[in-house]
């Protein structure tokens, strides 16, 4: 292999290369790198499943935008380059590794000119296992896999040479070489398979921009599906096909909903739906391509939210795409409110509010680790940049709704879709322009304000009624913990009568305001529709229970004990917070915190009321591992005097009524005991 050791220039220069590259592979100083735009991607790649390895070959034609002698690529650490060759079948230096981990940086022998397109191929090795002790363990297991019962490499695990990681789109082909029996699906459009010994070469081709060359693979079984108007084929194994076929249907419902609201996106009307490890929840897919988990697979109904929310970047992600990393709250925010308007399509107004509350909760649980446009720092696709980037992007969105009106805000959404189709991706900036022509008025103290801070406004209001000639006065005062902050905010005052709405423009660190009413006054509630993100003690209860949930599943149970505790801070009588802890406990074997908690559970608000069955099975339960069986089955008897059967209690109470539970170790032993799932 050709090195790069020994060039003083270079090593200056690829240094401000990695700088630029690594620091959150954000914002980038106009000089800090040779500056190029990947055209055009054609890989061949050769799959070992049992040795989870790969060789590869990618050819990149690219265009310098500055003249340079040296270009700079990301590539996984988990693949080694062996040589480069230039258009001639020159070998060309490179050094890999060497300015940074995972960095590439290629050596011309001569400064390449501005604007004149070239092509080099590239050929590596490499693998990715999940054995921690194996020399090829990717440490993000959630993007690049190679084994015999499953594949993926998805761009984001930079398997091979990108550049630009989530911005610079190219146009791509991609063959696959697999054993026989493995099917791959790629982004595009496929190409015949062929057919050579024992094994298949599978390819795929987009001519659009895409990002490129995400591929997984399976033995798959194959299903075609007419949902509606689209065509969807499924590839699932051979047990879950009877349930893809019913995703597949409900998300041609879905499909057709976006077309309706949105525009065509750039796939048409088909579309495939994959089975996929449970690893890649977080992803949406490819082009063409969404996933489906084998966990949501598993299930009696087909799992709308997440179908929701991943049909959506076929819109928001590969139709249009986004110019930098600073960009990506347009494409996941706009996912991840595409499912709330769904939501509201196929379950009313409660249906939405509920999902602006679960969104609402998604995006304060790390909300003060970043501000909107740098959250690509805390890790692409990490549980911190989707609270950040889709949760809290998505009720940036909502509220750009509530300032914009339901109109302009939908003709923004289907202008926004039209103009840059295709376009190699979208900025910030433009965006906000658009929204700006459509709304009639400037925006920038909107964007700024939530996409550049951190922290989100705590609201308070004081008010005296007066007697009036023609009813009442409530005068009051909204108070705020940021100065600088400002929206419009409505203001409801309930009478004994209709009540009275008024809506402010919220500015400074006070704001009045005054309502007339014809009726009785009972109570001033600001943001009565829930238009603003901000905190709140309710809000701040659920995030600390969504935090012991994520922890408790993770199997930290320490972590998990330490969030619901600080639940209880905020209000010791709420039922659902001693439940969960609770649950935790009995986790761990603890069976006395364990019991305490759930007769705190008890002695609670019963909020939801199915805590009571609950809490009385598994007090049974506990007493039974004890070996006091007249208390369990006391205990047991109580269940089935609150005639409630959520989630199937009634059957469960029945079941340890005529048998004592059974649980002879821990989980955190390893084994796993008879209690029902939730």
């Amino acid at each position: 292999m050709k090195s790069l050791s020994g060039s003083e220039f270079l090593t200056g220069l690829v240094m401000l290369v990695a700088c630029g590259s690594v620091c959150a592979q954000a914002r980038r100083a106009p000089s800090a790198a040779p500056r190029i735009d990947v055209e055009d991607y054609v890989t061949q790649v050769t799959l070992n499943p049992d040795a989870h390895e790969l060789s590869a070959t990618t050819t990149v034609r690219f265009k310098p935008l500055e003249e340079t002698a040296v270009v700079v690529f990301e590539l996984s650490e988990n693949v080694s380059v062996q040589k480069i060759l230039d258009p001639n079948g020159i070998e060309v230096e490179f050094g890999q590794d060497e300015a940074g981990p995972g960095l590439l940086a290629v050596r011309f022998r001569r400064p390449l000119e501005a604007g004149q397109s070239l092509t080099i191929k590239v050929e590596s090795t490499g693998g990715f296992d999940r054995d921690r002790f194996s020399r090829l363990y990717t440490r993000d297991e959630s993007s690049a896999y190679i084994g015999p019962e499953t594949t993926y490499l998805l761009y984001s695990s930079k398997w091979f040479p990108l550049h630009g990681f989530l911005s610079d789109r190219a146009s791509a082909r991609i063959e696959v070489n697999v054993p026989l029996g493995l099917t791959v699906i790629g982004p595009g459009s496929q190409l015949p398979v062929v057919t050579r010994g024992i094994t298949e070469t599978f390819s795929w081709t987009a001519s659009q921009p895409i990002l490129p060359n995400s591929i997984v693979a399976g033995q798959y079984f194959e299903k075609k599906v007419q949902a509606g108007a689209f065509t969807i084929d499924c590839f699932a194994s051979e047990k879950k096909l009877a349930s893809i076929e019913r995703s597949a249907q409900a998300l041609g419902q879905i499909l057709d909903f976006y077309q309706k609201t949105f525009g065509v996106p750039a796939s048409g009307n088909n579309m495939r739906l994959v089975e996929v490890d449970d690893r890649l929840g977080r992803h949406s897919g490819f082009l063409e391509t969404i996933f489906v988990t084998s966990r949501e697979l598993e299930q009696e109904r087909p799992a709308i939210g997440p179908l929701s929310r991943r049909a959506a970047y076929q819109w928001w992600g590969e139709t249009v795409g986004v110019a930098s990393a600073e960009d990506l709250w347009l494409e996941d925010g706009l996912a991840y409110y595409s499912s709330a308007l769904y939501a509201a399509e196929s379950g009313g107004a409660e249906g939405f509010r509920t999902e602006m509350d679960n969104l609402a909760v998604l995006g304060l649980k790390f909300e003060s680790k970043s501000a909107v446009r740098g959250a690509i720092g805390l890790g692409y696709r990490s549980e911190a940049y989707e609270s950040i980037v889709a949760g809290k992007g998505a009720w940036i969105v909502h509220m750009l709704r509530s300032v914009m009106g339901d109109q302009p805000f939908a003709r923004l959404l289907k202008k926004y879709l039209d103009d840059f189709r295709g376009q190699g991706g979208a900025t910030t900036r433009a965006f906000q322009r658009l929204a700006e022509e459509l709304y009639g008025k400037e925006l920038s103290w909107f964007f700024g304000q939530w996409l550049d801070s951190i922290g989100v406004p705590n609201l308070q209001t004081d008010y005296v009624i007066y007697k009036t000639p023609a009813g009442f006065r409530v005068a009051g005062t909204v108070k705020q913990d940021r100065d600088l902050f400002r929206m419009p905010l409505d203001i409801e005052v309930t009478t004994t009568d209709k009540p009275e709405t008024t809506t402010i423009e919220l500015s400074g660190k006070s704001t009045s305001y005054d309502v007339a009413t014809f009726s009785a006054p009972r109570q001033v509630v600001i943001d009565p529709k829930f238009k603003i993100l901000r905190d709140s003690k309710e809000l701040q209860l659920a995030v600390q229970l969504s935090l012991g949930a994520d922890l408790k599943d993770r199997g930290q149970y320490v972590e998990a004990i330490r969030a619901y505790e600080a639940a209880l801070k905020i209000n010791p009588r709420k039922s659902l917070v001693h439940f969960r802890l609770a649950e935790v406990f009995f986790e761990q074997f603890n069976l006395q915190s364990a019991a305490n908690s759930f007769r705190d559970a008890l002695n609670g608000d019963r909020d939801p009321k199915w805590i009571e069955v609950w809490s009385y099975i598994y007090l049974g339960k506990i007493y039974d591992i004890l070996g006091q069986r007249q208390r369990a089955m006391a205990e047991y008897n109580k269940a089935l005097n609150t005639k409630d059967d959520t989630f199937g209690a009634q059957e469960e109470a029945k079941k340890w009524l005529a048998g004592p539970f059974t649980r002879e170790r821990t989980v955190m032993d390893g084994e796993k005991d008879t209690k029902p799932q939730q």
